[in-house]
């Protein structure tokens, strides 16, 4: 069975492993326990009105979305980041946070199914 990958692009995790099979493991299941707990906290933030403490979380999550690879989750909190380091453009921040949602799901499901591999 063949499993298509859509949402995530894991060739810096790959890469980082350094063909380790045990270490991409490892590093596959950091991910799915930090990256959920992570965005909660994001959405936490952002609900709160918490601009600083979210970009602090958010520049924490760049590193986390590095290793998944998808594109529009990366730049949704590019965007979130710079808007609550710089107070600006805030009334955008809940839409970024929608685009991270939407992707959440399928992004998990395909870190679980590496994972399983």
């Amino acid at each position: 069975m063949t499993t298509t990958i859509t949402y995530t692009n894991l060739d810096y995790l790959h890469l980082m492993a350094d063909g380790d099979a045990d270490m991409e493991k490892v590093m596959l299941g950091m991910l799915l326990t930090e990256l959920p707990a992570e965005f909660q906290k994001m959405k936490h933030l952002c609900a709160a009105g918490e601009w600083e403490e979210l970009s602090r979380v958010s520049h924490k999550m760049k590193s986390t979305l590095a290793f998944v690879g998808n594109d529009e989750m990366t730049e949704a909190n590019k965007a979130i980041e710079s808007s609550a380091k710089n107070a600006e453009y805030l009334e955008d921040v809940s839409d970024h946070i929608a685009t991270m949602e939407r992707f959440m799901q399928p992004v998990m499901q395909e870190l679980e199914a590496a994972l399983s591999l």
